[in-house]
């Protein structure tokens, strides 16, 4: 890319970084400077204009935006405010929280759509599942988090079954569908969220939600022994 065309995706896209460090600082609390996350931001942001190849179809909007935003995430890293694992636990606290919100949402209704009334044994029963489901969530978003090193996640032999459970939904990820391992994929691994993810899949959020939830659901059953 020329370099005034470079210049001027960064001049464009300025507000962009403001906007994600604004974002992330009511996120993250006010122990976080503003000005460190902008500065941070900016420079994702000179990384994704060098980056960027301006092919039809692809947004330079999208393209930097995770960029932007892993380099806020990296500085504030490196400064020691915010590790690795910290993030991986708050991400995986926000997809379990999509999950759960897509459960709820559901109608309490059998595979014909008319409602019924569970006993105990079903209620017990479902929540087990949901919370299998969870569970699956979690691990997966540790197993995503785990391929980028980080003095502060715990030491070999104390993660050594996280460590095999990771390796299993890897393995369960690669036998999803098409569709539920492209979304899996891009929300977990590639850092996407599930709106943009759902997008690429032509998907609006609504319906991305609800096959992340199926995507989860065959996971579990994949490793329910495990969960």
């Amino acid at each position: 890319m020329a370099a005034p065309e470079k210049t001027q995706l960064i001049e464009q896209h300025l507000s962009l970084v403001q906007a994600i460090a604004r974002k992330l600082k009511k996120t993250l609390g006010a122990r976080i400077d503003y000005d460190d996350l902008v500065a941070y931001g900016s420079k994702g942001l000179v990384e994704a204009a060098d980056r960027f190849d301006a092919r039809p179809g692809v947004a330079f909007t999208t393209f930097a935006y995770y960029r932007i935003r892993g380099a806020m995430f990296d500085g504030l890293r490196t400064m020691g405010w915010y590790s690795r694992a910290d993030y991986a636990r708050y991400r995986a606290e926000e997809r379990a929280n999509e999950y759960l919100q897509t459960h709820a949402d559901r109608p309490a209704s059998d595979e014909g759509g008319a409602t019924k009334t569970a006993d105990a044994a079903e209620t017990l029963a479902a929540v087990a599942q949901v919370l299998s489901g969870v569970a699956a969530v979690h691990i997966t978003s540790l197993e995503a988090a785990s391929s980028v090193a980080d003095e502060t996640f715990a030491a070999p032999d104390a993660a050594i079954d996280t460590g095999r459970l990771g390796t299993r939904v890897r393995e369960a990820i690669t036998k999803l569908p098409e569709k539920e391992r492209r979304l899996m994929e891009m929300y977990y691994f590639e850092e996407r969220t599930l709106e943009d993810a759902g997008g690429a899949l032509g998907l609006s959020k609504s319906w991305a939600c609800r096959l992340h939830a199926r995507a989860v659901e065959l996971l579990r059953a994949a490793m329910a022994d495990a969960l």
